[in-house]
Parts: structure tokens; C-alpha cells; sequence
């Protein structure tokens, strides 16, 4: 299959669902609604299962609606979330269509604005079966319960859309339980604050940032310093702060190399340029981390 943008990944996707007899799987790291209602009214069958991302800014950011849980609920579909996910992977019986787009309307061209998206789709074979399976044993399947104790966390901050947590609170962590840690090259950044903010980047680059930070192109510092502190990398960095102390940036590509979920390994050398960008960002972040040059390393620590 040739590459599809917004509207073709769409029908394409569309006429496997509609012609779906066994299975359909949804990777989406953002799930709307009206999308998923449009996902499970298109579907011929109903052995559906649901992964988002579901950290607590995407949800009071509206990036994915909590409603989402119930319609499922109601219709017997598993929802799970796993915090990590990055990804878009839709998967109707034997097909897999990968890409940019997540579950919502303006990813599939289901209103009148839509994302400038791309993918496409291939044969599921045994080796992509066996990842998918392997992936899914990490998943956090939902219940009732646990969304409600969700629910009730977000309605404490009053409304307030600018919630910038990538964690939820001890009670509702408890129950979701451990994740395995891994991280994949896209979660670094490819511009160093100065580049993005100035756009002397690359193109792609720039979109990547601006995607992973959840900003819109000539946003102010402020903006994309708190779209950095809510993203997938800088969860991660705090993590191997927590569990290290600090880190030199030698560790710190060290310990991203050694978790880097990606098969091909990107080479090493761009891992470091993006380690590096990492650490011009939290250099910014002076209420979050601390950066000094002690005997001309670079270490980075939590303050």
C-alpha cells in the first residue's frame, strides 16, 4: 500500500472496518468521542479493544475524553491505557495501518478541519503479532472503579485545562500497577529550545517538538517550557533522577540507550543529539532541574 494522507488512511481504514470478522485492536496515544464512535459504528464486528495514553494533562487538556471509558464500557469493549504510548497502530484482522493520526476527528478527517497526517498499511504478520502481543501485556485494563477515582482527581483542579502532570496520585498509580520503563527516539527532542523557538530547524524537526510539547507554531517560551515538563521525555528523566540522584550526560545516554524501545537501534550519535537537546530543555525548567558543569561535566539533578 502506497502512502495515505488524512482522507485516504481514513477510507481505507474505513473499508477494513467494515469488512472486520475477527478482530480490531487501536493504539491511539489520543482518543476522542466522536471518533471512537465513529470506529465502533464502522466496525463489523465487535471483538474490539481500546489503548490510549491517559495521563492526567492529556485528559484535562481534552486531548482524550474520559467519556470514552464508558461508551466502551457500555458495549462490552476493553479499555486499557498505558502511559508510555506514543504510537497510532490500528489493527483490523489480518491488516495494520500505522502513522501519524490518533482516534480523533480532526486524525481521521472527520470534520471539517483535519491534521495533515500520513500512514499506511501492510500485511500482520508473525513478527508484528508477536510485538503487538508483547506490548499489550503491559496494558492497564480499566474498570469502573479506577475511572471514577480518575474522574474525581480531574474535577479537583476546578476545571482548569492547564494541568501539566504526566502522573496520577499514589491511589489511582497503586491500581493501575507498575509499567515496564522504556522510552523510543522520537520521545527526545530534535531542537534545542533556541532552534525551535527562533524556527531555524528543520521543518520536521520543528513539527516533532511542537507535536510532542502539545504547542502550536510561535508559541512563547513559557508555553513550550510547559509543554516540555508535561511530555513523555521529561517523565522520563525524572524517573532516572529519582532512581540515580543525577545524572552526567554521559549516564544519561547511557541509561536512554539501554531502554530505547526502537528496533533498528537509531545510532548512537543521534541518541546523544537528542540527550543533548534534552538537557538545554531542562536547563530552562529552573524550578524542575538543575544543571551544572562541575569539572566541565554536565550534570543534570532535580531540585
Amino acid at each position: 500500500m502506497l502512502l495515505l494522507q488524512t482522507g485516504a488512511f481514513r477510507r481505507e481504514l474505513a473499508d477494513a472496518l467494515s469488512s472486520a470478522e475477527q478482530e480490531v485492536l487501536v493504539l491511539s496515544a489520543f482518543v476522542k468521542l466522536d471518533a471512537l464512535k465513529w470506529l465502533i459504528e464502522t466496525s463489523r464486528t465487535s471483538n474490539l479493544k481500546i489503548v490510549s495514553r491517559w495521563q492526567p494533562s492529556d485528559l484535562a487538556a481534552g486531548a482524550s475524553d474520559l467519556e470514552c471509558f464508558y461508551l466502551c464500557d457500555e458495549a462490552n469493549i476493553p479499555f486499557g491505557i498505558s502511559q508510555n504510548l506514543h504510537g497510532k497502530v490500528y489493527i483490523v484482522d489480518s491488516k495494520i495501518f500505522i502513522g501519524s493520526a490518533n482516534l480523533t476527528s480532526k486524525g481521521m478527517s472527520l470534520s471539517h478541519y483535519e491534521n495533515d497526517e500520513f500512514g499506511t498499511g501492510f500485511e500482520y504478520g508473525q513478527t508484528e503479532k508477536i510485538k503487538v502481543r508483547d506490548y499489550l501485556a503491559s496494558v492497564n485494563w480499566l474498570d469502573v472503579k479506577t475511572v471514577e477515582l480518575m474522574a474525581d482527581f480531574l474535577r479537583s483542579f476546578g476545571g482548569n485545562t492547564d494541568v501539566q502532570s504526566n502522573k496520577w496520585p499514589q491511589e489511582i498509580s497503586e491500581k493501575l500497577g507498575s509499567q515496564p520503563l522504556g522510552v523510543w527516539f522520537h520521545d527526545l527532542p530534535m531542537c534545542s529550545p533556541d532552534q525551535l523557538l527562533a524556527q531555524t530547524a528543520a521543518a520536521t524537526a520543528i513539527e516533532h517538538d511542537l507535536d510532542c510539547f502539545r504547542s502550536k507554531k510561535g508559541a512563547a517560551e513559557n508555553e513550550l517550557l510547559k509543554g516540555f515538563m508535561s511530555s513523555q521525555i521529561c517523565f522520563w528523566l525524572e524517573l532516572q533522577l529519582q532512581e540515580h540522584g543525577e545524572l552526567s550526560f554521559g549516564k544519561a545516554t547511557s541509561l536512554f540507550h539501554d531502554q530505547i524501545l526502537d528496533d533498528p537501534m537509531p545510532y548512537r550519535k543521534n541518541i546523544k543529539e537528542g540527550v543533548a537537546n534534552l538537557f538545554d530543555w531542562a536547563s530552562r525548567c529552573n524550578t524542575k532541574f538543575e544543571v551544572a558543569r562541575p569539572q566541565y561535566r554536565q550534570v543534570i539533578r532535580a531540585v
